[in-house]
C-alpha cells in the first residue's frame, strides 16, 4: 500500500505541482512511503540470515556432540564385553549385532565402566533437553535417543539393586541396538563415526571419565 502511494504521489508531484517547492515536499513524502516497505524487507532479510547460520551452528554442536557421545558409549561398551581389538568398522558392525548370550559371556561391568555410563546418560538427558528447547532432531531421532537413554538407565539401576549378568546383557543388546538404529537413520552420524574411527579414535576420550 505504502509503495503504490508513494508512486502515485512521485508520479503527480512530476506531472501536477503548481510549483518547485510542492513539488519537492511530495517526493520527498513518496520517497518516504517507497522506503518503508524496503526497510522492513531488510530487516526480514537480516533476520532471516541470522536464524539460518544461528540453527547451522546449532544443529552442528549437536551433531558433534552426539557422535562424541556415542563413540564413547561404544568404547565403554567394548571394554565392558572384554574386547581388544583394534576399533574398525567391520569389528563394529559385528559387535553391535551381538546377542544377550554372547554378551553374558563376555560381561564385566566395572565401577569405573558404570561411572562413565552415568556421565554418558547425564549428556545425553542434557542434549536431549536442548533439543526440546530447539526442535533440531526429528521425532525418529528423538524417539531413538530416548530409547538408548532409557535402556542405559536401566543398565545402570540393574548393576546398582540386583546385577544380574543375564538381564544386564539383555540392556546393552538393546543399547546397541539403538546405536545401529542412529546410524541408520542418520546416515552424517554414521560417516562422523566413521572419520573419527579412522582417525584412531581421537574423540573417544574427549568426554571418558578417567
Amino acid at each position: 500500500m505504502s509503495i503504490a502511494g508513494g508512486i502515485i504521489l512521485y508520479t503527480g508531484a512530476i506531472d501536477n505541482a503548481p510549483n518547485a517547492n510542492i513539488r519537492d515536499l511530495v517526493i520527498n513524502v513518496s520517497a518516504s512511503l517507497l522506503s518503508i516497505p524496503l526497510v522492513f524487507l531488510l530487516y526480514d532479510y537480516t533476520n532471516y540470515r541470522v536464524s539460518s547460520q544461528m540453527k547451522r551452528t546449532l544443529v552442528n554442536s549437536m551433531s558433534d556432540k552426539l557422535n562424541t557421545l556415542i563413540l564413547n558409549l561404544i568404547v565403554a561398551l567394548r571394554e565392558s564385553m572384554g574386547v581388544r581389538s583394534k576399533l574398525n568398522l567391520d569389528g563394529l558392525n559385528k559387535m553391535l549385532t551381538w546377542r544377550a548370550d554372547e554378551i553374558s559371556r563376555r560381561l564385566k561391568l566395572t565401577a569405573r565402566i558404570i561411572d562413565n555410563l552415568h556421565t554418558y546418560h547425564n549428556d545425553l538427558d542434557t542434549l536431549l533437553y536442548r533439543n526440546g528447547q530447539t526442535n533440531i532432531l526429528d521425532s525418529d531421532q528423538t524417539q531413538i535417543l530416548f530409547a538408548l537413554a532409557r535402556d542405559i538407565s536401566r543398565l545402570i539401576n540393574e548393576n546398582k539393586f540386583h546385577k544380574r549378568r543375564r538381564v544386564s546383557a539383555k540392556y546393552i543388546e538393546n543399547i546397541m541396538s539403538h546405536i545401529l538404529d542412529w546410524l541408520d537413520i542418520d546416515s552424517v552420524a554414521a560417516l562422523n563415526l566413521a572419520h573419527h574411527i579412522s582417525d584412531g579414535q581421537q574423540g573417544a576420550t574427549s568426554m571418558q571419565k578417567k
